[in-house]
């Protein structure tokens, strides 16, 4: 039920996506790490205004950039040589949002400051694991929608609707859209609030829940199945 080619797969990323991106707005300085637009948009409203919460945009912009560009160039060339699975960079992803979560939830962003080490650590974290996650729907599971923005598939879905109504011959196909992207959609809502909701519970410990879930897709992929694009 879980195999990657499942539909179920990008609405869990989705879920996870938001999940985390909510806690590094609460928690980080309202940054964004998976929704990468976001934090460009934060950072014009800061630059004139809040000089150090701004330089950590541009570093998230920055590491970003450069994990998406190494991502990209490692997970291509060992899908080319049949060395990697779906199964190993979910795992993957699930250290380096555990690996967050251990920084932020043992030291403090909030009273180091947005420029202190833990800060830029545990942005760092989240910030390669959200570029992984990206470059994973890229290059594997480009199949799938997108998990880490929702402007597309909120498109897709009001076009699925308009098309349910205009064209009755295609409206099993428009259902299963309108079905499929709805799911994405309340998802993705879904991981926002509960992670907003955690967080004034169980502070950073919350990322238990979207590392839990990476590692749940990571065991149950096929251990044999290598290349799957």
């Amino acid at each position: 039920m879980l195999h990657h080619s499942r539909p179920i797969v990008p609405i869990l990323l989705a879920f996870c996506a938001c999940f985390i991106d909510v806690v590094c707005i609460l928690g980080l300085f309202h940054t964004f790490t998976a929704f990468i637009t976001g934090t460009l948009v934060v950072l014009c409203t800061e630059m004139f205004h809040q000089a150090e919460n701004a330089a950590l945009k541009v570093f998230v912009l920055a590491v970003f950039f450069a994990s998406t560009l190494f991502w990209f160039a490692s997970v291509t060339r060992l899908v080319q040589k049949n060395r990697i699975a779906v199964r190993h960079l979910f795992a993957l992803e699930a250290i380096l949002v555990a690996a967050f979560m251990l920084v932020a939830g043992l030291g403090d962003p909030a009273a180091g400051g947005a420029l202190s080490a833990v800060t830029l650590t545990a942005v760092g974290f989240s910030t390669v694991a959200m570029s992984l996650q990206n470059v994973i729907m890229l290059t594997l599971l480009n199949r799938h929608v997108p998990t880490t923005v929702m402007t597309g598939n909120t498109l897709k879905l009001v076009l699925g609707i308009a098309d349910y109504f205009t064209h009755p011959e295609t409206r099993p196909g428009s259902r299963t859209l309108i079905r499929h992207q709805a799911l994405v959609l309340s998802a993705f809502a879904a991981g926002g609030l509960l992670a907003s909701f955690l967080m004034t519970m169980l502070g950073f410990w919350a990322l238990a829940i979207p590392v839990a879930l990476l590692m749940l897709l990571a065991v149950v992929q096929p251990a044999h199945e290598l290349q799957t694009a």
